[in-house]
């Protein structure tokens, strides 16, 4: 079995050169934690993720310290946390993207995605010879593909 079999089509593309504003509002609105991203050429990018998104969000003076692991002694309103994600909408997606993803190809064995999931890799991007995107494997793709009936 290969992932072709498995991988779901990318029906809305993410392009990193468009604002970051437009992933923002399309992981809000699909409540999709994980995204691939590509270029102009459909060529996949990277990966951006809600946790990317987080760590980015979080006061600056957090993310330059290493080792802190709470910081339940800061008080922070709405408003300073939005400003924080209002700045982010601007930036190209390119530049908040996860570029180190494992990707496979189509006719990759089905086991070598699973996986990578199982490693937290939770979507595997399915790509052409080429780099070319054409799909995404994930648990939940997986589980519904083995719902199926007549498989």
């Amino acid at each position: 079995m290969d992932c072709q079999t498995v991988m779901r089509e990318i029906e809305t593309r993410l392009y990193a050169e468009d604002p970051a504003g437009t992933a923002i509002d399309f992981m809000t609105e699909t409540h999709m934690g994980l995204v691939p991203v590509v270029d102009r050429d459909e060529k996949f990018v990277g990966l951006l993720s809600g946790d990317r998104l987080a760590h980015l969000m979080l006061p600056k003076m957090l993310t330059m310290v290493r080792g802190v692991t709470r910081a339940s002694y800061l008080r922070e309103s709405r408003a300073e946390l939005r400003e924080r994600l209002e700045a982010l909408r601007d930036r190209p997606i390119g530049e908040l993207v996860d570029r180190s993803a494992q990707v496979v190809r189509p006719d990759t064995p089905l086991v070598d995605a699973m996986f990578m999931l199982s490693n937290k890799q939770y979507v595997v991007p399915v790509v052409t010879d080429e780099g070319r995107l054409v799909g995404a494997i994930s648990f939940f793709s997986v589980m519904h593909w083995l719902g199926e009936s007549g498989q």
